[in-house]
């Protein structure tokens, strides 16, 4: 059986989603898919399972991310020689070897998109800070672009790769078909619904992506595969993805409707977060004007609203008869 195949490991995380899990595949190669966060903790625990297993963590040959993001990536750091391989795709390149060039560019976009949307300047340099600690959970790491879309994972035989992008730009998804596992990261969970969060487009393009669009594609897409159970990053195994498909892509279009109910007249995506996100939106700027500007592309995707630039600020409005 395939499960037997596959060793569930949950790591605690500093962060507000609580504990993520971490997946050991015995393949031709001993595979890990995602690491956890870099903290001795984390790090503990995750030695203490495998050694639950018989196994060490020389014995991991290779690992792979679904994502970037730190609870995802940075256990990787305490890796020592040999250090295990790690297969990638080529967007997930510049977010794991932190290249300065990109890192700066990523900057730069926030800092002008932030101020297009509306945020006050306390409020984008809050963001500035939290991107910078969250760097300190995570890890630099050198990987091998080996990972394309609907090809065959290298030492996991009928293993393949599925393009998930929306949580973020870079995240895959890893699917077995004969048994309908699929291995998600963060992009179905059950307990909660995940973030569609903006991020910057690559060094060579200027348009900005526009996530909660790509994340409803890889929804749809998720949603006509066979999957019989969807081992995700954080909570337990879903069983009953179709339904929590169609639930979250529901819930994507009642938000988007109560927002078009938000506007009348012109407002910001900020000022629109602040009356979607009333206790939370001064906790989490970054993530709320994610949440409230992906919607935002979803009505304007439909043709419900126009935008007007005034003084390089983005105002939002209805658009004439919709």
């Amino acid at each position: 059986m395939l499960n037997q195949n596959i060793i569930t490991i949950a790591l605690p995380t500093p962060f507000p989603v609580g504990d993520v899990n971490v997946y050991l595949i015995r393949g031709e190669k001993l595979t890990l898919v995602d690491c956890g966060p870099k903290t001795p903790e984390a790090w503990s625990i995750f030695r203490e399972k495998l050694a639950e297993n018989g196994l060490e963590e020389n014995d991991i040959e290779q690992v792979i991310f679904t994502h970037f993001h730190p609870d995802h990536v940075g256990l990787y750091s305490y890796f020592t020689s040999p250090v295990p391989v790690v297969l990638a795709s080529l967007e997930e390149i510049p977010y794991l070897s932190q290249q300065q060039e990109f890192f700066v560019h990523r900057n730069q976009f926030y800092e002008g998109f932030y101020k297009k949307m509306g945020m006050p300047e306390e409020a984008v340099r809050f963001e500035h800070r939290k991107l910078k600690k969250y760097l300190e959970f995570s890890a630099v790491v050198h990987a091998s672009p080996a990972l394309y879309e609907g090809e065959e994972v290298p030492g996991l035989p009928e293993w393949r790769i599925m393009k998930t992008p929306g949580h973020s730009p870079d995240h895959l998804s890893l699917f077995h078909q004969e048994s309908g596992i699929m291995i998600g990261g963060d992009f179905l969970l059950q307990r909660i619904s995940s973030n569609a969060l903006i991020e910057p487009p690559p060094l060579t393009k200027r348009d900005r992506p526009k996530p909660l669009l790509q994340y409803r594609d890889s929804l749809k897409t998720a949603a006509e595969l066979p999957i019989t159970v969807i081992l995700p990053g954080h909570g337990l195994p879903i069983s009953n993805s179709s339904e929590l498909i169609e639930e979250r892509l529901a819930q994507q279009n009642n938000r988007a409707d109560v927002l078009w109910e938000m506007l009348a007249g012109y407002k910001t995506a900020y000022e629109l977060s602040k009356l979607l996100f009333p206790r939370i939106y001064q906790k989490e700027p970054g993530l709320t004007l994610s949440e409230t500007v992906g919607h935002l592309d979803l009505l304007e995707e439909e043709g419900r609203i126009q935008t007007e630039d005034i003084k390089g600020i983005i105002y939002y409005k209805r658009a004439e008869g919709a």
